[in-house]
């Protein structure tokens, strides 16, 4: 009786199992910069690494003297390429995001 107990806990755990799938969250890469006039201040500038589907506050401060002109990048999911305060959506990996600012 106690094997057959046994051998039934064991079954039990393997078709529970069977049915767990790992959830995996496939990561995309952003790298975030900007031309002479201006910086990235949020969520800053360089490489970063979210989940897919996140998205991203981009916000670009120009300096004294330039004005924001538009995002420039690989990316279709950009909010409003003409706003300094946007957002992107990742769904791929963006190998470049530029604030462009004009003089």
């Amino acid at each position: 009786m106690k094997r057959a107990s046994i051998f039934l806990m064991i079954v039990a755990l393997v078709i529970g199992m069977a049915g767990c799938t790992p959830s995996f969250t496939p990561q995309y890469t952003i790298k975030i910069s900007s031309t002479t006039g201006g910086t990235v201040t949020v969520p800053g500038e360089g490489l970063f690494r979210y989940a897919a589907g996140t998205v991203v506050n981009l916000v670009a401060e120009s300096d004294r003297g330039y004005e924001f002109g538009a995002w420039v990048s690989n990316a279709g999911t950009i909010a409003d390429v003409y706003d300094a305060t946007t957002t992107i959506t990742l769904d791929k990996n963006y190998y470049f995001v530029i604030a462009d600012f004009d003089d």
